[in-house]
């Protein structure tokens, strides 16, 4: 089988959570780092939604209050967001992505998070040009402030229509995501690679023809394993 592309997901997957998400640490540096603060009452609803998003719950929700937050933001938190978030991925993760960059595997990133972020994050990684497209919602911009935001992938089946519109088949393409908001998009692809970080997801999926790896160094074998 010829495979033309890998998607990735970006937060859990490219991003390990520690244990929040690019989302949830742009809200918390908002509420905690910015001058001035939120009040109270808005910073106690916004770790509340936090704590729900964290847990797979009022995702719809926990949108909405976010980009309500972020309105008004200078862009530059973004900025700040995104080198902290760069910490996060190991040097042995940043080695594979620029090996499969230099054998010319075409690789795409693909989520429901905020796309701004996840780019800023993977340029501060030195990944930024591993990846043909990062594709997910982005913020609108305007004199250097957030003032809303464009959902090109809001919803989870949302992967798999953006991949079908963009002429991406299947059969040639390798998924690899790390949970709920994932499944359209591995139960799509014909190989699918859940990372799974803890060796909780092994279980919760075993009824899944995945394939589970714990670091994104590992997706390496799974490939050489699939003759790829």
């Amino acid at each position: 089988m010829k495979i033309q592309t890998i998607i990735w997901d970006f937060d859990g997957t490219l991003l390990p959570l520690a244990p929040y998400d690019s989302e949830q640490t742009l809200m918390l540096y908002k509420l905690d780092e910015t001058v001035p603060r939120p009040p109270y009452i808005v910073r106690a609803i916004a770790r509340l939604l936090i704590g729900a998003d964290r847990r797979q719950m009022l995702r719809k929700t926990f949108k909405r209050f976010y980009i309500r937050l972020m309105k008004g933001t200078p862009t530059a938190v973004m900025d700040q967001v995104g080198r902290r978030l760069s910490d996060r991925i190991s040097p042995p993760d940043r080695q594979t992505i620029a090996r499969l960059k230099s054998e010319n595997v075409r690789m795409m990133v693909l989520s429901c998070g905020t796309a701004d972020l996840s780019e800023r994050t993977l340029t501060n990684a030195g990944l930024g040009d591993c990846f043909e497209t990062i594709a997910g919602n982005r913020f609108k911009i305007s004199r250097g402030l957030i003032n809303g935001m464009t959902l090109h992938v809001p919803n989870p089946v949302d992967k798999v229509r953006w991949l079908n519109k963009n002429g991406i088949s299947p059969d040639e393409a390798i998924a690899v995501g790390d949970g709920y908001t994932d499944i359209p998009l591995l139960d799509w692809a014909k190989i699918s690679i859940m990372m799974d970080r803890t060796g909780n997801k092994r279980t919760k999926y075993k009824h899944k023809n995945y394939r589970f790896i714990s670091s994104t160094s590992e997706i390496l074998e799974v490939l050489n394993a699939a003759g790829v």
